[in-house]
Order: structure tokens, then C-alpha cells, then sequence
């Protein structure tokens, strides 16, 4: 790996959502539009995402970064 490369994925600068069975990570959002445990709207730079499922909690909350765990049902890119 060349140092360029560590460098782009210690300062992420896109958008980006990783997804798995458990759990849903989002980077470089703008702001958190609502949330309950059926429904969560995140706002970041060209659109929104719509998440829905249910038992749905924030894990972790950064300035730049969520991670949700849950059911997570269905995901909407606006």
C-alpha cells in the first residue's frame, strides 16, 4: 500500500454507506433529518438516504460517521 493510499482512507472524503447483515455505516453524512426505530432519514451532500427496518439504534455517532444496528428492511437513496 502506498502512502497516498493511507493517506485517502485515514481522511475519507466521500460519501459512503457500508452494509452488512448486522449493522449499516454511514461516512461523511451532514445531518441526521429524523430518527426512530422504524425509520431514519440522513442527509449528506447530493441527496438523503431513507432507512427503514425496525429495533433500529444509533451505536455510534461521530461528526462524520453513524453506525446503526437493527433490522434493517430497506434502504432508499434520494
Amino acid at each position: 500500500m502506498k502512502l497516498s493510499d493511507v493517506r485517502n482512507y485515514i481522511l475519507e472524503k466521500g460519501f459512503e454507506i457500508r452494509l452488512t447483515s448486522k449493522y449499516i455505516d454511514i461516512v461523511n453524512y451532514t445531518d441526521i433529518g429524523h430518527f426512530d426505530t422504524s425509520n431514519i432519514t440522513i442527509y449528506y451532500k447530493d441527496g438523503s438516504v431513507l432507512i427503514k427496518g425496525s429495533n433500529m439504534t444509533i451505536n455510534k455517532l461521530l461528526n462524520n460517521e453513524v453506525f446503526i444496528v437493527g433490522n434493517i428492511n430497506t434502504i432508499e437513496l434520494r
